[in-house]
């Protein structure tokens, strides 16, 4: 049928664990950074708030001070409710745990792959170091969160560029 050593499935394997290291990690960077802005916007919204509630009750401006203190703490609650439902900060840790494993797993594999090319093993050493590892992969893969599609596409094209 086809032929694939085990130099080959270890490159291959490596290769995912590569994109999928880089996809958590760009999934981590992406929902820490979101957070952060809808926690700016919030601080920002607030402050308006505050700033448009003191000039309303300084009486300058009629109800136009009141209408726009109200439409911000509308905007402002929207942000906060945005960003409880997304747990962008849980999430993004998640994500950055799941790569921190991922990093760990993909450089014991560079390590198996130079250790075979290098002959400072053997073959029945090496399926052994793959079958520890594929099942360390698979107990990463079982807790690891969803990841987004655009940013795995965006990282695989990236991973097959650079190789």
């Amino acid at each position: 049928m086809f032929e694939l050593t085990l130099l080959d499935h270890l490159r291959l394997t490596y290769s995912q664990v590569v994109v999928r290291h880089r996809t958590h990690l760009q999934m981590a960077g992406w929902r820490a950074r979101w957070s952060r802005s809808l926690r700016t916007a919030e601080a920002l919204l607030m402050a308006g708030v505050a700033a448009a509630s003191g000039a309303a009750l300084s009486g300058r401006g009629g109800h136009v001070f009141e209408i726009i203190s109200v439409v911000l703490a509308v905007l402002a609650l929207a942000a906060l409710l945005v960003h409880l439902s997304f747990d962008l900060d849980g999430t993004a840790k998640v994500h950055a745990a799941c790569a921190s494993r991922l990093w760990q797993l993909r450089e014991r594999y560079r390590a198996l792959l130079s250790d075979l090319s290098d002959g400072a093993i053997d073959l029945a050493a090496a399926r052994r170091g793959r079958d520890a590892l594929m099942l360390e992969l698979h107990a990463i893969y079982v807790e690891a969160p969803p990841e987004d599609y655009k940013i795995y596409q965006a990282a695989a094209r990236a991973q097959l560029s650079a190789g």
